[in-house]
Order: C-alpha cells, then structure tokens, then sequence
C-alpha cells in the first residue's frame, strides 16, 4: 500500500491554506476597489484605485469597501438655497414700453432676504426674467470732502439779498459734488428763509432747494442747508430776505458728505410706530421698523409736554439699543421748536449720513432738568430700489419673493443699462401681496435645453445606483469563487 505524504511544511496545512485564502480575498477585494473607480461620471470617490503595495489588505477591509460602495450620496448641505418663494405680486406694465421700471414696496424689504438676493421677476411660463436692480444712488466719494466757497458778488435789492459764490476746486479740472452747504452766522438773533440757486457756468441758474437759516444767539441754530440730492454745480447762489438789520453771510463751504445718497424720487415717507421710555433726564424714542426699511430721515412731530411754546434738545442715533451713538448725523445736533421774528421754526427732522435698516432703531434725547417731550407720531423718509426688466410679450408678470439663501442673480440685461435708461422705461406698478408658493419648473420644462448652469450629468442617478449594485454583485460573485478554488487547493 502506497504511504500518504506527510506534508511537514512549517505551520501545517491548515495554515497554508488560510494564508492562500487570505491572498485570493484581498486580489478580490482589490479588484472591487478597482471597478469601484470605474463607475459612472458623478458617482462618489471611494478611496482611489487600488496599488500592489495595498495587495495583502485583509478581507476585513475588502468589506468595508463594499459596505461604502453600496452608501447614498453625502446628504445636502442644511444651509443650500430654498427651492421655493413664499410671496408674489402681480405686475402691471405699462403700454407701448419694451422696458419696465417698478419701484419695491415695504411688504418686498419686510418679506426678503436683507440683500434682495431672493427677487425675482417670472412670466407667465414661471421662467425667470432678467432684471438690473437701480437704487438711484450716487457712489461715495471719500469722507466730507469740503469746497471752500468765494464770495463773487452781492447784490442789495429792496426785497432780498444775493450772494453768488463760486465753488474752489482742490484740483484743477476736479468733478466737483457736494449735498450740504454750511454757513458762518452772525451772532445775533434772526431767522431767514433763503433758496438756493445752482449754476454750471455762473450765468444760467436753475433752483436747487429752500430752507432756513437761524439763531437765537444762546446756542439754539441752523447754519446748514441739505440738498435734496448730490449736486455737481460750480456755483451758488443764496437769496436772503432784506430786513431792516444788516446781514451777511461769510465762512461758506460746500460739503460731499462722503455716502451714497439717493435722489427723491427713490424716497418715501411713511408714519411708523413708537414708543418712549424717560428715565435719569434722558429719553429713549424705540421706533419698530418691522418691514427693515432704509431709514435716512426721521421727523419727530413734538411739543414740550409742560406747556411751553418752544424747546431745544440735544439728541443721539443708535441703530439699536446698547450700541451708543453709532449713527452719523447731517442736520443739526439738536431738536429745535422755537418763536423767532414772530414765526415757529420747526426743526425736528433728523437727517442721516447712512441708512439704517434695524428693526429697534431709537433716538436718544437729553432732557436735562425739563420734562419728556410730548410726541405725538414720527414721520420716516427711507431708500426704495427700483427693477428694469425687458416686457418680451410673455406676461402676465409677477414679483416673487421670501425665498432663503438665494444669491443674487447676475443678468446681461445689466451691461446695457446707459442706453435702456436713455430710453425712458415704463413705470410698471405692484399689485397686492399673494401669499401663495411659487415654485420654478425644472430647467428642461422651462427651456427644453441645457442652460450652461452646473454640471452637466450624462446618466440619471438611477442609473448609476444599478451600475453600482452590479459591481457589488460582480465582486461578491469573484469572492466566492475564488474562496472554492483556494479551498480544494
């Protein structure tokens, strides 16, 4: 009878083969790895393709691949952008225009995102139409840059007093801009109510503004006329009442208060609610600008709450309360209600240097020994934008809105600007606010084509998800087989 061999190799059958199947596991494992890496454009990235060094990896590893092969794609980030508007208004066109002007709304500020980054214009179809946005603002030009003014005439008439001025340029050829003229003022008691004329050439004049200059001589004075807007004019002209008092005005300047400042026609004015808290001679008036507009003008309608017929009151801004005086002011730094030459001067709006868009904003007024003032309402001036978009004949429009985390979007429209303001825009008007969700169709329902915005995926994701699996079952299949085989080896 034939012997059996004896195999006295160290370590024993036993382990040869576990070590032989150890080694067919991890060829199989990397061979996973590798059709891993093979998957579909937009699958994940599990790890690279595998290397010979990495050949001896345990089987236990070669599961853990599998196990990530088989995982959901990273769940989105929490903080990406809603894909849903929660308001609408409806827009009314005007006739014969191709492009359309609206002007926002306190509902549009008080509903959308702080930087209008979530509006949006939609046709009739839910597509989204180009728009530039125009806040009528002119850009800042540095911090009070001032212009002294030279007196070149005076002209003595029965009924008023000119003074022409001439603006001096820091350089020569320098695009002059300014929006507040200051004053020196003689010391005694008076009120004069001026106009302002502007001229570019110092012969054709056009009027600017009105306004009043005065002083009681105890501290109580006006020497600042505020223009409506920016002015570019290189000379002034200020026409003063005659009286029977000599007057004359010296020390004059010309002031760029170094903001943005808006035009008229992109402010509005509106009462807003309040309330006073007095304590330790100082008052806080805490305004509630619920709908977070642009406020630059605040108009307290006041009286002296113990009879009085005038007071004087120094006063402070904060956007907020506990931030101290944060806000910078361009009138005067007092509230003023005071009998002069036998009229009321009423002085108790205050104008800003810088919007303020706070939902508390409060002014702080000093009382000292005297009692709180009596308000009886305040007046806000604040900051509307205005939308230009193209009328393309797809309307019915809508302005959409309260929708988070959206960027502002950026259209070409905006590159033609100049020539489609030349034109005159339509002044479009807003409906009444619709609160019902607007969401946009799919990019291929809208347009029918590939828009050029993000990535462009050639396969679904069901399809990936099936590649996926087969590689899993492919690999699971390797695995077994090449377990038998080593085994009956």
């Amino acid at each position: 009878m034939r012997k059996r061999r004896i195999n006295r190799s160290r370590g024993g059958p036993g382990k040869v083969g576990s070590l032989r199947m150890k080694k067919g596991l991890a060829a199989a494992s990397a061979m996973l790895v590798l059709l891993a890496t093979l998957a579909l454009p937009g699958t994940p990235d599990f790890g690279g393709t595998a290397s010979a060094a990495n050949a001896d990896t345990s089987s236990v590893k070669a599961a853990t691949a599998i196990a990530s092969t088989m995982q959901a794609r990273p769940a989105e980030n929490n903080a990406e952008a809603s894909d849903s508007w929660a308001f609408a208004k409806e827009i009314q066109v005007a006739q014969g225009a191709q492009y359309q002007a609206l002007f926002l709304d306190p509902d549009i500020y008080g509903r959308a995102e702080e930087n209008l980054g979530d509006v949006r214009i939609v046709n009739a179809s839910g597509q989204f139409m180009p728009y530039y946005t125009d806040s009528g603002e002119e850009g800042e030009r540095g911090l009070d840059r001032e212009y002294p003014l030279e007196l070149i005439d005076r002209a003595d008439g029965k009924k008023e007093i000119r003074f022409d001025f001439r603006v001096v340029q820091a350089a020569e050829n320098e695009d002059v801009r300014g929006s507040r003229l200051t004053f020196s003022l003689p010391q005694a008691s008076f009120l004069k109510k001026v106009s302002l004329d502007g001229s570019y050439d110092g012969q054709r004049w056009e009027a600017v503004t009105t306004g009043e200059l005065y002083s009681t001589g105890e501290g109580a004075f006006r020497n600042v006329i505020e223009l409506n807007e920016p002015a570019k004019y290189g000379y002034y002209r200020v026409k003063v009442p005659n009286g029977p008092e000599p007057f004359d005005l010296e020390g004059m300047a010309l002031i760029d208060v170094g903001t943005a400042v808006s035009g008229e026609d992109f402010r509005r004015t509106k009462e807003i609610p309040f309330n006073v808290e007095s304590s330790s001679g100082m008052s806080e008036v805490v305004m509630y600008n619920a709908d977070k507009l642009r406020i630059d003008r605040i108009k307290l309608n006041a009286a002296a709450s113990d009879g009085s017929s005038g007071f004087s009151r120094a006063f402070y801004v904060n956007r907020e309360k506990g931030t101290g005086a944060n806000t910078r002011i361009l009138s005067p730094g007092r509230l003023n209600r005071l009998e002069l030459a036998g009229s009321t001067v009423d002085d108790t709006e205050i104008r800003l240097a810088d919007p303020i868009r706070n939902e508390k904003p409060m002014v702080v007024i000093n009382n000292g020994e005297n009692p709180p003032l009596d308000i009886a309402s305040i007046e806000i001036g604040y900051r509307v934008d205005r939308l230009v978009f193209e009328d393309t004949g797809t309307g019915p429009y809508r302005l959409v809105y309260g929708a988070e985390r959206q960027e502002t979007p950026q259209y070409d429209i905006s590159a033609f600007r100049t020539q489609i303001e030349q034109s005159g825009p339509g002044e479009a008007t807003l409906g009444k606010e619709n609160a019902s969700q607007f969401v946009p169709p799919a990019a291929e329902e809208a347009s029918g084509a590939y828009d050029g915005e993000g990535p462009q995926i050639g396969a679904s994701a069901s399809l990936q998800i099936t590649f996926n699996l087969i590689l899993v079952a492919v690999a699971l299949v390797l695995i077994v087989f090449l377990g038998r085989k080593l085994k009956k080896k």
